[in-house]
């Protein structure tokens, strides 16, 4: 078995190892040592800065994931937000308002009522059965508002409670 002399990486020691030895502690610093034989040189290479590098890098890892998570809960956030909103006159984007849907009823039911008496008061049975239709149209359209409305204000919470949960995970990653 051939004998190789080698330097310790924490202290500077020097060292006697041989060709089959992978791992090796240092006698006068207690450095954990990897030794590589190469073809033309044998050396060590100290395993706790491995374990540093390492256990930094896993960190960074983390981090990005994070980070990368949160960018992706954001943007499918922002699409779907996009997708169930209106535009108003300038542009700017008016998510599903419950509110919304149910004064826009009241109005309609208001004026559909009006309609109706209307038409009684000018003997137009026709005129009131054909405003009692839109009646109708107008009940199935708030419902309809109304429950996209409640849909989207539930899917809103959902990615609040995500997007926070992400956050924190990534401020205890970062603080780690």
């Amino acid at each position: 078995m051939k004998v190789t002399k080698v330097c310790c990486q924490g202290c500077g020691a020097s060292l006697k190892v041989d060709e089959s030895i992978r791992y090796v502690t240092c006698n006068y610093c207690d450095s954990r040592l990897e030794v590589i034989h190469d073809e033309t040189v044998t050396h060590t290479r100290r395993l706790e800065k491995i374990e540093e590098t390492t256990s930094l890098l896993t960190k960074k890892m983390r981090v990005l994931e994070l980070q990368n998570t949160l960018e992706h809960v954001d943007r499918e956030w922002e699409k779907f937000r996009q997708s169930v909103s209106s535009r108003s006159d300038n542009g700017q984007l008016v998510e599903p308002n419950a509110g919304v849907a149910i004064a826009g009823g009241v109005i309609g039911f208001v004026l559909a009522i009006f309609g109706i008496a209307m038409s009684l008061r000018a003997s137009s049975p026709v005129l009131g059965v054909l405003i009692g239709f839109v009646l109708v149209a107008i009940i199935f359209v708030v419902r309809h508002g109304y429950r996209r409305a409640e849909a989207f204000q539930i899917q809103k919470y959902r990615y609040q409670t995500a997007r926070k949960s992400l956050v924190q995970k990534l401020d205890q990653a970062v603080k780690a």
